[in-house]
């Protein structure tokens, strides 16, 4: 019989004041915050519940926990008093830090100082100063993602995938939207932006989802973003501002320092650019060297702002830059020689740099894939005595040019204790070494293409914590919430990492487009939960359909996936805890938690609990999930095979 919503969420209350009791009586735990979907929205019989236990002053990280009370899972999160108070003073108002802390409920406290700053922590208001600069890090961020959308339509003709970096903007938008309404941003933020602006999140959200997708459609809903962002200019008004006191020519260097000092490590280098683009700032350059002995001068981009021009451009709205109405837009073989010219050049200087060691190409700028506002990305290997920056935005024949930098030791490193099929992976594995005065950068390099057997495995587990959060969530917006559309939305973000699993056991080192690659192996699965879902309107069977068939997806490749996690679980003749899983596979415990929560709800494995003290200097313990499997199980034959 299934247990009743009520019943559930009585089970989980009773669970998390269980835990209370016990972490109450050690004397070195100081206060407790719940956190997550338990504080503030419903709980369900796949939630866990998030904690934030703050210990007295001590040592060390904050350490990660998966316990266990009355068949529960508590993520619980162990931090130090002064590390609970750094994460407040560096939180900006309305970022997800704030909006972390402003939905918590603080359970119990046993220390003044932590509940005063709590009750004073202005955690359900954002200050205008913080609401200025929140913005304008949450516009700056959306930025990329929506020129990808733009180009996938305008260059690669790339309907789905235009669709899918839509999405991607659309959660950026409802951040912007929420801030300007004065309400701290929630993780899933969508629901009251289409509250606050419903024609607008209509065009690009609700509406598009449920529509089949051509050009005409795609077109509308970039124009919509371009028309809104039009409207928000304002949001960039304290780089206008700043230029403006500079009264000349400020280098991006000069920029985002000024603005880090603020917002923290954040660069800002894609609003300058996109501003430049609108005509609001003008782009030029200054010289820069690349290290602190270098003789060779490169030019970085620098931009000024012209008032009495600004003023004019005032007068209409920016253009809106539809591009698939512009005959004057470069695209193709229209860019291509251009951007290769500013490649070449680049090189040529960047090889007289004796303290540049290696010039590695990571964007793809084949003729079909690049128009006028290709940027090309390039990492840079400096000697390992060179004084650098990591970070560099320049500039060569007016073509934008992403540097970074790494000392050769770091970048061996970088390389050697990389796990093959990450991103990083991912994009080094196109990339093209230009130079190099150091043979072995292209030892290092030619293994790049491939995907070792046991990293294979590993990246297996690390992809398990994306795959069963986001069909977590998916199944709880369909099931509980009765939202088809954020359903579908967490469907397609988990189709995204179902892709990379499906190339990666082909041997393949997934691609930005993994998608493709995975159709290419597994047809039947991309259409059916892709290509063909995109199109469909979304009704319940629809949605339930993609999600059923996803699940059936995991069930079927269950011991293929996980074999590692098995064989460590089956060699310890018992139970392992999470701590010593979390240790064998070195990931956090909530990565390797999300994968054996899974397996245990599917019967694969069995759940139990092992006592923990929380920290060296409890006297109290608390129980931790542990883990069984039992090789030997036959009801398991038929999922092995």
């Amino acid at each position: 019989m299934m247990e009743s919503q009520a019943a559930v969420e009585k089970r989980y209350r009773d669970a998390l004041d269980s835990l209370v009791t016990k972490v109450q009586k050690d004397r070195n735990i100081i206060a407790a915050i719940l956190c997550g979907s338990m504080s503030y929205d419903q709980v369900w019989d796949k939630s866990d519940i998030d904690l934030l236990l703050v210990q007295r002053e001590g040592k060390g990280n904050p350490r990660g926990y998966t316990l266990s009370e009355n068949d529960v899972n508590i993520h619980a999160e162990v931090v130090p008093r002064g590390q609970l108070r750094q994460w407040q003073e560096a939180a900006l108002q309305g970022s997800f830090e704030h909006s972390f802390f402003s939905r918590s409920t603080l359970l119990f406290c046993s220390d003044e100082s932590v509940k005063t700053w709590y009750q004073n922590a202005n955690l359900h208001n954002i200050g205008e100063r913080d609401r200025v600069l929140q913005l304008l890090i949450v516009a700056t961020g959306l930025l990329p993602t929506f020129r990808y959308a733009e180009k996938q339509f305008y260059v690669n003709g790339d309907i789905n995938y235009s669709f899918l970096s839509i999405l991607r903007a659309v959660e950026s938008l409802a951040r912007i939207e929420v801030i300007l309404n004065d309400e701290v941003p929630s993780r899933e933020v969508i629901q009251p932006a289409l509250e606050y602006n419903p024609d607008f999140f209509r065009v690009t959200y609700s509406d598009l989802i449920n529509r089949e997708k051509n050009e005409e459609v795609i077109q509308n809903a970039l124009d919509t973003i371009n028309a809104y962002l039009n409207e928000k200019l304002f949001i960039f008004q304290p780089i206008l501002d700043f230029l403006a006191e500079a009264n000349g020519p400020r280098s991006t260097t000069e920029l985002n320092s000024y603005f880090q000092k603020k917002i923290g490590e954040t660069r800002l280098d894609a609003a300058y650019e996109w501003l430049a683009q609108k005509g609001i700032i003008q782009q030029v350059s200054t010289p820069v060297r690349l290290t602190l002995k270098s003789q060779v001068e490169m030019e970085e981009t620098a931009y000024y702002y012209d008032q009495e021009a600004a003023a004019t451009l005032g007068e209409s709205p920016p253009p809106q830059l539809k591009f698939a109405l512009n005959p004057d837009l470069r695209i193709g073989a229209d860019a291509h020689p251009q951007i290769m010219d500013a490649l070449d050049t680049f090189v040529d200087k960047v090889t007289d740099d004796r303290y540049i060691i290696a010039a590695i190409l990571t964007s793809n700028l084949a003729e079909d894939n690049v128009w006028e506002h290709t940027n090309i990305n390039l990492l840079l290997v400096g000697r390992d005595d060179a004084k650098f920056d990591e970070h560099y935005s320049l500039v060569e024949d007016g073509v934008n040019i992403n540097v970074t930098m790494h000392p050769r030791k770091r970048y061996q490193q970088l390389l050697e204790g990389g796990l093959q099929g990450n991103e990083l992976h991912s994009v080094l594995s196109r990339s093209r070494v230009l130079f190099t005065r150091d043979e072995a950068v292209e030892e290092w390099h030619s293994d790049l293409k491939y995907i070792g057997q046991r990293d294979r495995e590993t990246q297996f587990i690390n992809a398990g914590n994306g795959i069963f959060a986001l069909l977590t969530k998916a199944e709880k917006w369909f099931y509980l919430k009765k939202d088809l559309n954020y359903s579908f939305l967490y469907i397609m973000f988990l189709v995204q990492q179902l892709a990379r699993v499906e190339t990666i056991m082909h041997g393949e080192v997934p691609k930005r487009k993994a998608i493709y690659q995975a159709r290419m192996h597994n047809p039947d699965l991309f259409d059916a939960v892709f290509t063909d879902l995109i199109n469909k309107e979304k009704n319940e069977e629809t949605v339930r359909r993609a999600l059923e068939t996803i699940d059936r997806y995991l069930d079927d490749r269950t011991f293929a996936l996980f074999r590692p996690l098995f064989d460590f679980l089956a060699s310890a003749g018992g139970t392992r805890t999470a701590t010593e899983l979390s240790d064998h596979f070195r990931v956090r415990q909530t990565w390797v938690g999300f994968v054996c929560e899974w397996l245990a709800q599917k019967g694969v494995i069995e759940q139990f609990s092992s006592p923990l003290r929380l920290t060296k200097e409890s006297q109290i313990s608390v129980e931790e999930a542990a883990y069984y499997y039992d090789e030997n199980n036959p009801f398991l034959e038929e999922m092995r095979q």
